[in-house]
Parts: structure tokens; C-alpha cells; sequence
């Protein structure tokens, strides 16, 4: 194995050693292909790559921009460049957001947001007059109070933390909510998400599980394991659900034009496309029912 990686014989959240070895995963990049196993640990359901990054090499990956861990797809790479060019100041912040459902916003507090990315709800609380700090390897949005190294964040007591698709990358997720749990106050929330382990979608397609890319996504939790590891670091979960990212009107759009796209790909004699387009389908219908995606509130209990 290559002194940048760290084999793991036993499951990051439990400690267990009752693993079994998945297949081998495949990833667009040929430098890594099938260099992984997924790992499913049997006592808390958790999944997991069979070997990680180091911390020194991950961190590396993060701050020079890796292929590894950002997709560099071409229309992710236009919607940053478009936040970039936009500037804090002129980002549009968000009117709804399902965390709003389990905080009043217009009471002022204290806001740590890890991974704040395109900044949009972190400027929802910084317009409110919230004492807002965030966290980013690598911050491309200059906004106050964002930082790349977490021993620059207060250990003040702040009210609210949130980690949106932040946990999955993590090489030590136990760490990662202690470290969190450090900066809260007691009773303080932190919000989650990250895709579902438990979800249908992810069962169906198991190490095909589009989620699954080495090494942007390390770890796969169900709801069990993210329970656990919760609970390991002073946490006690309040509310958590699947949820799908998928657009339910699009996809009755698209499913209306669907029948004559596949009869025009039959005409053609084109049965890879028809079937890619069926199957993505399907996929898609089963995403928004039961969602490929796990949102998670929980408060601080010590």
C-alpha cells in the first residue's frame, strides 16, 4: 500500500473488527481504479473504504485542489467561477432552507458552519446579524470570519453548527463531531447531511453507488452508525430523515417526454441509450421516494 494510505481493519465508528469486504471499487480515475474495497461493518451498518488517505495527504489534496476530491465537472466549475466573480457581498442568500424548520433565525446567536461552500446560508445568518464563523480548506469565497485552520475558530459557545456533505469526507468522523462539540454550548444544535447508506437506491447499486467516489467519500453512514458516533461525542439526535435532492417537478417533465424519447432510440436500434435512460429513470423515481440522502439535527447533551 502506498505510504499516503492507511489500511483500516476495523470500522471507523464502532472500533469493531466484524467486517465484510464489498467489491472492488471502480472510480474515473485510472491512478486509483479498483485500488478500494467498500467495507460494510456488520455490527453498526456503517460502510467504508478499506483503506484512507493520511491526515498530511488528505489536507494536501484539499489545498491543492485535487482531482481526487473536487469533480472539476464543467458545469460545477461555471457555478463556482459565477459565486467567484459574484463576491459575498453580491451572493443571494436563502429564503427557505430545511434547517429553518428547527431554529427562529431572527434570534440572533453565535454560527459555526464547516465547508460553507458557496456561502448562501452562511450569508442567511451573517444578514441576520448572527456572530458568524466557518471553516474551509479552501475558502474561494472571501466572506468575514472564515477561516482555513479550526484553531482559528472561538471556543465561545456558539449556538448552531452546521456540516452540510461535510462528514463523508472525513478520515475520523468521531473526531470531526468532537471537535464540533467543542466549540457548542450545551444544548447547542449542530446540523448534518450526507448521503444515505440506508437508502434503496444505494442498496440496489451497492459499490456502483454513484456516492461511492474514492477519495472525495470516505465514509457511508446509516442511520445506526451516525446515531453511534453521535451519541460517542455528546450528542443526542433530535431529528432525522431521508431526503431526496432529486426535483420531482423535473422529473415529471421529463417522464412525460420519456416514452417518446425511448420509441425514437428503439427506431434508431440505439438499446444502450434506451436502456441508460430507463434506468436512469427508475433510479431517479426511487431517489425521490425514498431518499439518497440523510439530514440529521442533534443537540448537545454535555
Amino acid at each position: 500500500m502506498n505510504k499516503n494510505f492507511v489500511y483500516n481493519d476495523s470500522c471507523p465508528i464502532c472500533n469493531s473488527n466484524k467486517i465484510i469486504n464489498k467489491n472492488k471499487i471502480k472510480s474515473k480515475h485510472d491512478e486509483i481504479n479498483f485500488m478500494f474495497h467498500l467495507k460494510h461493518c456488520k455490527k453498526c451498518d456503517h460502510k467504508f473504504l478499506s483503506s484512507f488517505p493520511t491526515e498530511n495527504y488528505l489536507y494536501s489534496l484539499y489545498k491543492n485542489d485535487s482531482k481526487f476530491v473536487f469533480g472539476h465537472d464543467k458545469n460545477e466549475e461555471l457555478e463556482k467561477k459565477k459565486y467567484i466573480d459574484k463576491g459575498f457581498f453580491e451572493i443571494n442568500s436563502f429564503k427557505n432552507h430545511w434547517i429553518f424548520k428547527f431554529l427562529d433565525i431572527s434570534k440572533k446567536g453565535k454560527y459555526l458552519e464547516i465547508g460553507p461552500g458557496f456561502c448562501r446560508l452562511y450569508k442567511t445568518f451573517y444578514e441576520n446579524n448572527w456572530n458568524c464563523e466557518g471553516l474551509d480548506l479552501q475558502p474561494f469565497i472571501k466572506a468575514p470570519g472564515i477561516v482555513s485552520n479550526l484553531f482559528e475558530i472561538k471556543n465561545d459557545s456558539k449556538d448552531v453548527a452546521v456540516a452540510l456533505d461535510v462528514i463523508e469526507h472525513t478520515i475520523d468522523p468521531n473526531k470531526f463531531l468532537r471537535n464540533i462539540s467543542s466549540k457548542l454550548k450545551k444544548d447547542g444544535k449542530i446540523f448534518l447531511s450526507f448521503p444515505n447508506a440506508d437508502s434503496l437506491k444505494s442498496k440496489i447499486l451497492n459499490d456502483k453507488w454513484d456516492m461511492i467516489v474514492p477519495l472525495a467519500h470516505l465514509n457511508f453512514f446509516s442511520k445506526k452508525s451516525i446515531k453511534i458516533s453521535l451519541e460517542k461525542n455528546n450528542f443526542q439526535i433530535v431529528y432525522i430523515k431521508n431526503y431526496s435532492l432529486a426535483n420531482g417537478r423535473r422529473y415529471l417533465r421529463n417522464l412525460i417526454k420519456l416514452p417518446f424519447k425511448l420509441i425514437k432510440d428503439l427506431i434508431n436500434l440505439d438499446f444502450k441509450n434506451f436502456l441508460l435512460r430507463l434506468r436512469e429513470s427508475v433510479l431517479t423515481l426511487i431517489d425521490i421516494i425514498d431518499g439518497d440522502q440523510m439530514v440529521v439535527v442533534a443537540k448537545k447533551v454535555n
